[in-house]
């Protein structure tokens, strides 16, 4: 019997800010690799020498803005760039991972565009949060 083709993979990426939403201090060092770490289950594998995750990159840091949507002001911050090649049925699980994201980096919400479409997550608290985080994980 052959083996299976594999299922074609599609390019997905999302942004995480380097600072907390609502004290706009860092991160801890450690839920990015707690990050890195589920997004590696879903997606599966490495490859390097870029730190590429299951052809996902963790890419340069990238400037940005975002309205808030309470205060209507614009604040500016920097955040990562995620590129993640995966297979197109597991998206909706990498969308969860996000989600879970988005409550333990302090997020409203993080965007995440799939074959340039755009499928932000917003933060919602009944989704937990990501496996590790000191806060909850």
């Amino acid at each position: 019997m052959p083996d299976p083709v594999p299922e074609a993979r599609i390019e997905t990426w999302f942004l995480i800010p380097l600072c907390r939403n609502s004290d706009r201090k860092q991160h801890v060092g450690t839920l990015f690799g707690s990050l890195r770490n589920e997004v590696y289950a879903v997606a599966g594998g490495w490859s390097g020498p870029k730190k590429v995750v299951a052809l996902i990159e963790d890419v340069a840091l990238v400037p940005g803005g975002w309205r808030d949507p309470v205060t209507g002001k614009c604040s500016e911050d920097e955040s990562r760039k995620y590129t993640v090649l995966i297979a197109k049925s597991q998206v909706e699980k990498l969308s969860e991972v996000l989600a879970r994201a988005a409550n333990s980096f302090d997020q409203e919400e993080i965007l995440f565009l799939v074959q340039g479409e755009d499928r932000s997550v917003k933060r919602d608290p009944s989704k937990g949060f990501l496996m590790g985080d000191p806060a909850g994980g």
